[in-house]
């Protein structure tokens, strides 16, 4: 009966998010004495672990005896408990682990391939481990894992995640999807990408299956088509990977319809306009006051969807801020704005990717493969779609939008990395020169990658430390955003008093 945030839906102020398993996650995970006990130790073990290695680079965060305090329990005694706040923070942790597991099971799926060899046996072992590195320590992940009210964002993530595998059962989908939508409303939006990522396995299976039975794909698109022209011919594979998941594709949508018209329903499917403050989402308001063209509105959200599409490939543009609001992004008032060079790139870089997976391929299924891993990562990136501007949502920037598309980048940009380490062919006789230049290719593309995770990594220890404490959580924000209400004024609370050494009456003022 209440929205995420404890209020009524009848309430006017009611936000109308319906998370009702985000909300038991947070009543039933509480770790009572015992637990809240075993997570003390075990945080004190990691966490005197994690602080000596990063001392030794002068990185450490801060004194242990000012992060774990005793407590009395029931008799009096001392013990050592680990906060609510710390055990919900553990559970947070726990979860984007196991995505980071299925990171890993989702791209050798997808890149599964039955050849034995040392070398190919090798761009596996890459390809399962670099997508789960840079899913690891990407740093667009930190807020929607320190912050702890926003857990909704990583559970419908895992929830949805798992259920890509086609060898799902059928009730264990319909379950899991149907956690993800009661856990966030954005899990909705990742229904096309888990379509999408289930038909790429399948059709992958469906070749591999082709290939141990001794058949191969060596024949050219000529032949293949005037094989599959013959009326005895057998359907394509991407024909028979369809069918074979059509029961899957009507769960989904049935799932997602039935989730759709309960929200109707109950009239909790859109944030009420009056909550959508123009200090946290100002390019709504111009949208809602008409005082927008179609063209100005096109712009503005063309350049905002961008940041957060490089926000999941791990570049932050106008910095990392918790609020993004008032004049921290300024109004796009013309097309000679060169900020617009942004999306023109990405539509660019995009379209080129389009182009390539179309053309200059001879083999019809390898063709086609390329054609549908090129979708599953467009709709990793459709996740993205409530903030394009289309959609009435009080959010404006901010990271957590970016964690499910950033699946899919880690996941094809570690792909990318493995390949490019390893070579996607196997190797043919090399004379000294040619063995000289693959060593070289390696080194360079393992050198990129290290160069890759270190950054990532930097951001990711930086950005937590600053979630670890308001003072640097608010000076980021301003540093973002210095003419940022919300946070102007988060900061003067700080120097007004509330932290005793810090108070300066005239900074506050």
């Amino acid at each position: 009966y209440n929205d995420y945030w404890g209020l009524p839906f009848t309430y006017e102020s009611s936000h109308k998010s319906w998370r009702p398993v985000s909300v038991w996650s947070f009543r039933f995970g509480k770790g009572g004495e015992i637990g809240r006990r075993l997570i003390a130790n075990v945080g004190i073990f990691c966490g005197t672990v994690v602080e000596s290695s990063m001392g030794l680079f002068g990185k450490a965060f801060r004194n242990r005896g000012e992060i774990y305090n005793t407590s009395l329990d029931y008799n009096g005694r001392e013990t050592l408990l680990a906060s609510e706040l710390f055990v919900h923070r553990f559970i947070n942790v726990l979860i984007h682990a196991a995505i980071v597991q299925v990171v890993g099971v989702v791209t050798t799926l997808l890149f599964a391939n039955n050849r034995n060899s040392k070398q190919f046996n090798l761009l596996q072992l890459y390809t399962k481990c670099i997508p789960q590195i840079l899913f690891a320590v990407h740093p667009v992940h930190v807020e929607a894992v320190v912050n702890v009210a926003n857990r909704p964002h990583i559970l419908a993530l895992l929830f949805n995640v798992t259920c890509v595998d086609p060898s799902v059962p059928l009730v264990g989908m319909a379950a899991l999807c149907t956690l993800g939508l009661l856990t966030a409303e954005t899990a909705i939006f990742q229904f096309p990408a888990i379509a999408l990522t289930m038909t790429a396995i399948r059709y992958r299976e469906l070749l591999i299956v082709e290939k141990k039975n001794g058949k191969t794909d060596d024949t050219d698109e000529a032949s293949q088509s005037t094989e599959t022209s013959s009326p005895h011919s057998q359907k394509p594979h991407i024909v028979n990977a369809v069918i074979s998941l059509l029961p899957r594709y009507i769960l989904l949508v049935m799932i997602a319809l039935t989730y759709l018209l309960y929200r109707h329903y109950n009239d909790t499917l859109s944030i009420p306009k009056g909550l959508i403050r123009p200090a946290e989402n100002p390019f709504y308001d111009n949208v809602e006051k008409g005082e927008w063209t179609l063209a100005r509105r096109a712009m503005n959200y063309s350049y905002i969807l961008s940041l957060h599409i490089m926000k999941s490939f791990g570049v932050e543009i106008v910095g990392f801020s918790h609020e993004y609001g008032f004049e921290c992004i300024p109004e796009i008032l013309t097309m000679k704005d060169f900020r617009l060079a942004l999306p023109l790139v990405l539509m660019f870089v995009f379209g080129g990717m389009v182009a390539w997976s179309l053309h200059g391929w001879k083999k019809r299924e390898e063709r086609v493969q390329r054609i549908i891993l090129i979708l599953v990562f467009f709709s990793w990136m459709a996740t993205l779609f409530p903030i394009s501007g289309i959609l009435k949502v009080g959010t404006f920037v901010a990271d957590r939008i970016a964690v499910a598309s950033s699946f899919g980048t880690s996941i094809f940009g570690g792909r990318c990395l493995a390949v490019w380490i390893t070579g996607d062919q196997e190797p043919a006789e090399e004379d000294t020169v040619g063995r000289a230049n693959r060593l070289k290719r390696r080194y360079n593309a393992l050198l990129l990658s290290t160069l890759i995770v270190h950054s990532l990594a930097k951001h990711t220890h930086r950005r937590a430390a600053q979630w670890m404490d308001s003072v640097p959580l608010y000076e980021s924000s301003l540093a973002a955003c210095p003419r940022s209400i919300k946070s102007n004024l988060e900061m003067s609370k700080l120097y007004s008093g509330l932290i005793p050494h810090m108070s300066d009456l005239e900074k506050a003022l």
